[in-house]
């Protein structure tokens, strides 16, 4: 007796490399997406972290401590970052300023660099001492300053630098200020203080 074979509706073999080609295509399609969207995601949360405003150098500290009493991670050790940015902020160190051009040194190993806005283009002094700076102030003396950019890529030399801590003397407003920030690294904290002399910010 003859042995029948059922005919088969789909032919395995031959259909498997059909299957995977747009298995493959989608694949790729949705990878393509989600690269997508997180480029997106990334550069809508840089925007929006620097258009909400620069944190005011006091709250920036207090919102350091709270979080460090909070951490197991940080009371087990002996760094405190909010120590860290209070102390380059609110004490002298070694110390480096630039106005007009000129370069003054104080200390062999200067961790400050205070700068007024006006002297942005003289970064590329070879007079600065750039390893060891912790921390830039930049000044604000006038309106004018107010309106000029500030290129936080000019800093790209300082290897040691983590913050920028913009000094305004005249009357400004947090959101301003970040307007007016360009080219902003991850490695770079930027905060600000006002000091107009009508109640200090």
């Amino acid at each position: 007796m003859k042995r029948q074979v059922p005919n088969e509706l789909i032919n395995q073999p031959d259909n498997v490399p059909l299957l995977r080609k747009p298995l493959i295509l989608m694949m790729r399609k949705l990878l393509l997406l989600l690269a997508f969207v997180l480029f997106v995601t990334g550069a809508s949360a840089q925007e929006s972290r620097m258009s909400s405003g620069i944190p005011e150098v006091k709250a920036f500290i207090a919102s350091l401590k709270a979080t460090e009493q909070t951490s197991r991670a940080a009371a087990s050790t002996d760094f405190s970052q909010a120590s860290s940015v209070e102390d380059l902020v609110f004490k002298a160190h070694d110390a480096q300023y630039l106005s007009g051009g000129v370069v003054k040194t104080y200390g062999s190993k200067p961790r400050q660099l205070f700068i007024d806005a006006t002297s942005m283009g003289g970064l590329n002094n070879p007079s600065l001492l750039k390893n060891n700076v912790d921390i830039v102030t930049i000044r604000i003396n006038s309106a004018s300053d107010l309106n000029a950019t500030i290129d936080l890529s000019q800093f790209s030399s300082f290897k040691s630098l983590k913050y920028v801590h913009i000094v305004s003397t005249v009357a400004t407003s947090a959101s301003h200020l970040s307007s007016k920030i360009v080219n902003n690294e991850e490695r770079l904290t930027v905060f600000y203080s006002i000091h107009t002399g009508e109640g200090n910010q």
